[in-house]
């Protein structure tokens, strides 16, 4: 199917890469309309950025939605997130949606990842991008490697819901702890994963 990603060809970015997806990310987030958006208030309202900015509708559907649009109801893993470019709609799997523990920071980093896609990889013709989860997507200290066009999602949608200059602002100089670890995820609204890696990645931007 046409621009749907898949597990091939498996490589991490390289610095420059991150660079520009950090950069580009920046770029976007400083056009987003004081009404949708100050610039400073968190959590950055994902639904709102893919909605009013890009016109897209955001649905939580069934796996079995999922894997009916992609063709494949035999895939491996999953199917946390689709973009689907020819009517213009981010599906979020509802289940994961709704969990009662985690579930909101999947959906708002599935809503990130798929809006990545949108803006990094459409080509003009109507394609499907998914996100297919990880069994371990969850725990940290497991390194999972993934497609460029996934690795290069992952790293827009990190950039877009935990702005680096917003991170820096509050973790400041010193040591990151766990206490602090814990209220920037709720600050950022993010999983421990996700913000633990975005506290290193910025730290690593200096």
């Amino acid at each position: 199917m046409g621009g749907r990603s898949n597990k091939s060809n498996v490589v991490q970015l390289d610095p420059e890469e991150i660079d520009r997806i950090e950069t580009e990310v920046g770029e976007i987030m400083a056009a987003v309309p004081a009404r949708i958006w100050d610039g400073r208030s968190l959590p950055v309202p994902i639904d709102l950025i893919a909605s009013e900015v890009y016109g897209l509708k955001i649905r939580e559907v069934s796996q079995d939605q999922m894997k009916e649009a992609t063709g494949e109801v035999s895939i491996e893993g999953t199917i946390s997130g689709l973009l689907l470019t020819s009517i213009g709609e981010i599906w979020v799997y509802d289940w994961e949606a709704m969990h009662e523990v985690w579930g909101a920071t999947r959906r708002r980093f599935t809503i990130g990842h798929e809006l990545g896609h949108f803006v990094m990889h459409q080509t003009g013709k109507p394609a499907i991008y998914c996100r297919v989860s990880e069994a371990d997507e969850g725990q940290e200290g497991v390194h999972t490697t993934y497609p460029i066009p996934e690795a290069e999602a992952n790293s827009f949608s990190a950039a877009l819901l935990m702005p680096a200059d917003l991170v820096r602002a509050e973790i400041g100089s010193g040591k990151v702890d766990e206490n602090r670890l814990l209220s920037l995820r709720e600050l950022f609204e993010a999983s421990d994963k996700a913000m633990r890696r975005r506290v290193r990645a910025v730290q690593a931007i200096g």
